[in-house]
């Protein structure tokens, strides 16, 4: 799912706690959304590629922006 698709089902309360886990190797962070809906639960970008951001102040900036107002973090 893309930013403005995550944005409007959080608007709809379909989505739960996002969660941020270490993409491979350590090389970024990657975004799953799950919650009520059919979509791919990872942060895409645009182009349908995994969204994967270098920062992990980064990837929590994002959410905070989208709405959320808290994240879990995995390994």
């Amino acid at each position: 799912m893309n930013l403005k698709e995550a944005e409007l089902l959080f608007q709809a309360g379909a989505l739960e706690v996002p969660v941020i886990k270490q993409h491979d190797a350590g090389e970024g962070w990657t975004v799953t959304l799950a919650g009520r809906h059919k979509l791919n639960p990872v942060l895409e970008t645009a182009r349908g590629q995994v969204r994967i951001f270098k920062r992990l102040d980064a990837a929590v900036g994002v959410l905070f922006e989208t709405g959320f107002s808290e994240a879990r973090i995995a390994r």
